[in-house]
């Protein structure tokens, strides 16, 4: 097998690798809706979810016998961003219970834009006339997301609310996972590290609000399951493989198609239906992500 056929093999098994992450990300939303149904709280949910979730991704961590060892103050500071990752994915869960998947996976996704708009006011980047025009089509399209008329195609509030503050937390998760001391460790053990904290704390708040542990049911059971199978372990684990095969930019810009994948989840196993505005404004803020990331790449290729 010649460089050029292993190069090329590399990069489809990235993207596939990739594509699955986005897909199983984007069924999240509507499992999680399907679980609520049964009966589960969002406590029970997170817990059930990254206690099987975490737990297998340490497996897979000592299986592969990955170096552990990250310094204490490195420890430390993934703890930190752990209990940031509590608050983003509490905030991201509950938001379910008000809205449609596909909205909430487009509000957050839009801590690309917080990422991007902290790196030009820190002075990290530059307010370049293309940046500022796909800033502005994502803002544009929350703004029809989030502007819908009263009626049965109406948000919640509090949902919007919810996911916004899921966004916020997720920038706040971007931008700490991208610093350079993180850069020697296996991304999957710093992952591990930082998945401690809310696997700890989902439990603890699920045991003060008085909810079960473990789902009661077996339907319950089935959706936990799934989801600390499906986004809990597969899917971080094989963006983890992807980036190393097509690089973190072009990951990035392939995962963009997440939104699009909780959209059609959505209507196939909730029968959600969006509004023409949020639809608009969806495929906005799809468009201007994909605009940034592809900058970036380019960007990062002249680098």
């Amino acid at each position: 097998m010649t460089d050029k056929t292993k190069d090329a093999r590399n990069k489809n098994i990235g993207f596939l690798l990739v594509l699955l992450t986005s897909v199983l990300y984007g069924v999240m939303p509507a499992l999680t809706q399907r679980a609520y149904a049964s009966g589960v709280t969002v406590e029970s949910v997170l817990t059930g979810r990254y206690l099987i979730g975490t737990t297998l991704i340490w497996m897979f961590i000592l299986l592969t016998k990955k170096p552990l060892r990250v310094g204490g103050k490195n420890f430390s500071l993934l703890m930190a961003v752990g209990v940031n990752v509590f608050f983003c994915v509490f905030c991201m869960t509950s938001s379910y219970r008000y809205l449609p998947g596909a909205i909430t996976s487009l509000i957050t996704f839009l801590y690309i834009v917080i990422v991007n708009v902290a790196e030009i006011l820190i002075g990290r980047e530059r307010a370049r006339a293309f940046r500022v025009v796909c800033l502005l089509l994502t803002i544009g399209g929350l703004i029809l997301v989030v502007y819908t008329p009263t009626g049965e195609n109406a948000l919640n509030k509090t949902g919007i609310v919810l996911a916004m503050a899921a966004g916020i937390f997720y920038a706040i998760w971007a931008m700490s996972m991208g610093a350079k001391r993180f850069a020697p460790f296996s991304a999957e053990v710093t992952m591990g590290y930082m998945l401690i904290v809310p696997t700890v704390a989902n439990a603890v708040n699920c045991v003060l609000s008085g909810s079960p542990i473990l789902p009661v049911t077996g339907e319950q059971w089935l959706y936990v399951v799934l989801l600390g199978l499906s986004p809990g372990f597969i899917a971080p684990i094989a963006f983890c493989a992807a980036v190393k095969r097509i690089g973190a930019s072009t990951a990035s810009m392939i995962n963009t198609s997440e939104p699009v994948f909780a959209y059609f989840a959505g209507i196939l196993l909730m029968g959600d239906r969006l509004s023409f505005n949020a639809t608009l404004g969806g495929v906005l803020i799809v468009v201007g992500l994909l605009l940034l990331n592809v900058m970036e790449r380019r960007k990062g290729s002249l680098d």
